[in-house]
């Protein structure tokens, strides 16, 4: 049994040699050759212990730089560390500046890049905090107002970076500045691997700070490239390293240095060991060669698992036929079924033109022949009614068993995978190919020196390409084409465009055409060659010439347009007019404000529903009629409301009809104007002139008055005046005195008044002051007491305050409760006359009250209007209580009375501020 194992072994060894001799290159075809003067750059972080980090020497160190370095040595490739700030080596990588570099393969998973099939170790995320802050166990518990700090380009800031709808904030910080701001309070959280982690913080002597595990999972830490095979050969040496031990020795050495023995002395170990060989030499033999041989099944399962990692990595099956049985199984692979399946079976996944070859093939090994070579198959991995047709190359050997074949293994490589990218890769050829020689662009081809490579068939139909034309452009560098010329150079990267006239005289082209000139580069930056692609515009200019021509004159027309719109706009609204269009089939009135859009429609019957009751008979007849009759439409209407005033307005509304080619009327075009205040100045007129006629019988009535008013004083004077010097009699004398004393009163009264009278169209001058008016009314009082001589009345004086500061115009005040009281002594003759004031309402209440005539409750309101007199066999000329109204009004007060009626008496009153200002006028 043993034999016959060894014998599989060595039979799977030997077509895994075969296989791999076959699909794998030769170590030399690395994308570039590695030297002394070109090593192979590998960019390292110079803070990410124990991985990779800055020694004190100021070297590259680390577990990730020892294990490269040793297995760059072995495959003899020069080498050389470029330290930087990780996000600066990732973006060095990236612009091709580095060969290798010790990554996650989570961000370089797909093409360019090429990484490791071998983990180098797991990548663990852990939060550090101080023990005081709250752990941190899921990134969904921070909110808005937290900070957390990652290191920029890291793992974990890629991770964040995914997630959407993250609430809070992102700060980037290297390791030595995070950790000193989670010491010092300045920061909350910062996350990184576990084992830089906890190296950092030894490092800086930090306590106080615990690690908490976040939901962030692990990642798988690779060495990552861009040239496959040499990431193959890496992965290859170090699978076998892992195998004999020399991956978790340095492994040990960075991550458990307990583990480290000391192997400083050899010497005394191989003595010891050959004493104890020397002591048991006999029996131990039996025992050495049984270790012997399972060494020798130890190392046959190493080199089994080395080819089936092998296998694993070169996408291969390996097929076991079992000769006498006629079953095939599967040795390495999923290629057949888990319970395999018989050759008739098998036979029937090939394709029929196969077949034959195919059973001649195994006929041949069943004789004994021992290799047929290299063989191509197709293989249907699905079913017959679904087929799964797979591409298949490989060798098979024979294996024999008493000197006879009995088992043929078969080693098949699958490249179908390459083959649809062969055939997907013509497919795109051809369609580019179809693209760029029927495309509506026109394009054409240079190399990086400026001569042309292709053109296209748009692109020749554009030049007029004939023969002679055609070797034109080839003779013609590109950068020495006119629209170029001087404008763009050989070996400019950046893209060019222009827009020019293209005129070569020589073969005959005069055109306008849109240039663009754009590099190509390969996977390295160099530059490859240049797109040229053109557009023919001469069509599209002398269309725009002419559009821009129409343009032009759609523009001054349009703004003329706007212009006598805007002067209409203007008119109409200064004029507060508007336009009314009536189509009559519709029977709607469109109103307009601008002449250029509707802003309301109504019908007949809605716009003439709002007249007022004087036209609602009549207007929408008149309207009905008109339009009956044909002819143009003229009225002057009020309305209650229309659609564009809601309050009562004029209208002067006017049309006229207009006729369709049959001479019938489809619809009436006018305007409608607003004439409020045409109607106000006529009905201002009227109310003036009515006035203006009741004025001047008013004055007649007044100057008749007056007559009689100033003769009655003057007649009592003179006559008085002329007996005065015959009456010898003293208390006769003194009576006539008396008598002319008050007639001269009278007359001074009735002038004053004239004269206030005349004033009162004008502004009354009031000069407020600084005043005690508890004892300028005492005064007024004094004087007004002795007006009060009729026998039965009596004059009370109500003054409240002992003293009372105001700001008024005393000799105002005293004029008005002079005429107040004037007034109750003319109509008092029993009871009495009572003058007072009071504080009220923030100002001051004057008030006269009396026990006379009293007025009726019909006539309170017209008394302070001038020339008003409620009995004409009274004395006074009626402006008394007029002017008193003025002042009220001129101090910013007011003024009334108030009576019962005829025989209740009478109450004059004035309310004024307490500090009247001056007016402004």
């Amino acid at each position: 049994m043993t034999d016959m194992m060894n014998n599989k072994i060595l039979t799977l060894a030997i077509i895994g040699m075969i296989a791999l001799s076959h699909a794998l290159p030769a170590r030399a075809g690395y994308i570039r050759e590695y030297s002394e003067e070109k090593p192979l750059i590998i960019m390292s972080d110079w803070e990410f212990p124990p991985y990779e980090f800055r020694n004190d020497m100021g070297e590259p160190d680390g577990y990730n730089v020892e294990v490269l370095t040793t297995i760059l040595n072995k495959l003899g490739i020069p080498h050389q560390f470029v330290m930087k700030e990780w996000y600066l080596c990732t973006e060095a990588f990236e612009r091709h500046e580095a060969d290798l570099i010790h990554a996650l393969k989570y961000r370089y998973d797909k093409a360019p890049f090429e990484y490791t099939r071998n983990m180098i170790t797991y990548y663990n995320v852990r939060a550090v905090r101080l023990r005081t802050t709250r752990p941190l166990k899921r990134l969904s518990q921070l909110t808005d107002k937290d900070t957390l700090a990652l290191k920029k380009n890291d793992y974990v800031a890629l991770k964040i970076a995914e997630r959407k709808n993250n609430v809070f904030k992102i700060e980037y910080h290297s390791p030595r500045e995070a950790l000193i701001g989670i010491r010092n309070g300045k920061i909350k959280y910062y996350l990184w691997g576990e084992r830089p982690l906890q190296m950092k913080v030894k490092e800086l002597g930090i306590d106080a700070i615990e690690f908490d595990e976040t939901d962030i999972p692990a990642g798988e830490l690779r060495i990552i490239g861009y040239d496959k095979e040499l990431i193959e050969a890496i992965d290859d040496l170090f699978a076998r390293m892992e195998q004999s031990g020399d991956i978790q020795k340095i492994r040990d050495k960075w991550f458990h240095p307990e583990r480290v023995h000391n192997d400083a002395s050899p010497m005394a170990l191989i003595l010891l060991i050959a004493i104890i060989v020397i002591v048991v030499v006999a029996l131990m033999f039996s025992r050495m060669m049984r270790i012997k041989v399972k060494k020798a099944v130890v190392k046959s399962l190493d080199m089994n698992q080395m080819m089936i990692e092998a296998l694993k990595s070169g996408n291969y099956y390996v097929i076991e036929y079992d000769l006498k049985t006629q079953m095939m199984r599967n040795s390495y692979g999923d290629m057949l079924p888990p319970e395999g399946i018989t050759h008739e079976e098998f036979m029937k996944r090939l394709p029929d033109a196969e077949k034959k070859n195919f059973i001649d093939a195994m006929d041949l090994m069943a004789k004994g022949h021992k290799d047929l070579g290299y063989l191509k198959r197709r293989y249907n991995k699905g079913t017959l009614e679904n087929p799964d047709w797979h591409f298949i190359e490989g060798h098979a050997v024979v294996q024999y068993e008493d000197d006879k074949p009995r088992y043929v293994l078969t080693s098949f490589r699958d490249y179908t995978h390459e083959i649809m990218e062969e055939r997907m890769n013509e497919d795109i050829a051809s369609k580019y190919m179809n693209m760029f020689n029927n495309g509506l662009i026109a394009m054409s081809f240079y190399d990086k020196n400026g001569t042309l490579i292709d053109v296209n068939r748009r692109m020749s139909e554009l030049c007029e390409f004939d023969k002679e034309g055609e070797q034109f452009f080839r003779k013609t560098n590109l950068f020495d084409v006119a629209l170029i010329k001087g404008q763009y150079h050989r070996g400019d990267k950046e893209h060019f465009h222009v827009c020019q006239r293209m005129f070569y005289p020589e073969i005959g082209v005069y055109k306008f055409i849109e240039l663009r000139v754009r590099p190509a580069f390969d996977e390295n930056g160099e530059m490859q060659f240049y797109i040229v692609t053109a557009r023919d515009l001469t069509a599209e200019r002398h269309l725009w010439l002419e559009q821009h021509k129409h343009d032009v004159e759609i523009r001054k027309a349009t703004n003329n347009i706007k212009f006598y719109e805007h002067q209409l706009g203007y008119l109409l609204d200064t004029c507060k007019m508007f336009v009314w269009t009536f189509d009559i089939k519709e029977g709607l009135i469109h109103f307009s404000y601008s002449g250029r859009k509707t802003d309301y429609t109504k019908t007949l019957e809605e716009f003439y529903g709002g007249v007022t009751e004087e036209f609602s008979e009549k207007a929408l007849k008149d309207a009905m009629e008109t339009i009956a009759q044909a002819k143009p439409y003229n009225q002057i209407i009020h309305f209650k409301y229309t659609v564009i005033n809601p309050n009562p307005v004029w209208y002067a509304i006017s049309g006229v009809p207009s006729f369709d080619e049959n001479g019938r009327v489809y619809q009436y075009f006018g305007v409608a104007r607003n004439i409020d205040t045409l109607m106000e100045a006529q009905q201002k007129l009227k109310d003036e002139t009515r006035r203006a006629e009741e004025s001047g019988k008013m004055k007649a009535a007044f100057l008749a008055n007056m007559t009689h008013e100033i003769r009655t004083p003057l007649n009592a004077i003179v006559g008085f005046s002329d007996l005065l010097p015959v009456v010898e009699e003293r208390n006769e004398r003194m009576e006539f005195i008396r008598i002319i004393r008050n007639n001269c009163d009278m007359l001074m009264r009735l002038i004053n008044d004239i004269l206030e009278a005349s004033n009162v169209g004008q502004a009354l001058a009031i000069k407020p002051e600084a005043v005690d008016f508890a004892k300028v009314f005492d005064d007024i009082c004094q004087t007004l007491a002795q007006r009060v001589d009729e026998a039965g009345v009596e004059f009370i004086k109500d003054n409240p305050y002992d003293t009372f500061p105001a700001t008024l115009d005393k000799g105002r005040i005293q004029q008005v409760l002079t005429n107040f009281t004037t007034n109750a002594i003319k109509y008092t003759h029993q009871g009495h006359i009572k003058v007072g004031y009071r504080e009220q309402d923030g100002g001051i209440y004057f008030y006269c009250e009396d026990t006379g005539a009293g007025i009726p409750k019909d006539k309170q309101d017209a008394v302070f209007e001038r020339f008003v007199k409620l009995n004409d066999f009274v004395q006074g000329t009626g402006l008394g209580l007029s002017i008193c109204k003025a002042i009220a009004e001129r101090s910013n007060g007011k003024i009334g009375v108030s009576s019962e009626g005829e025989g209740h008496g009478s109450t004059f009153w004035m309310w004024t501020p307490r500090n009247i200002t001056p007016p402004t006028d």
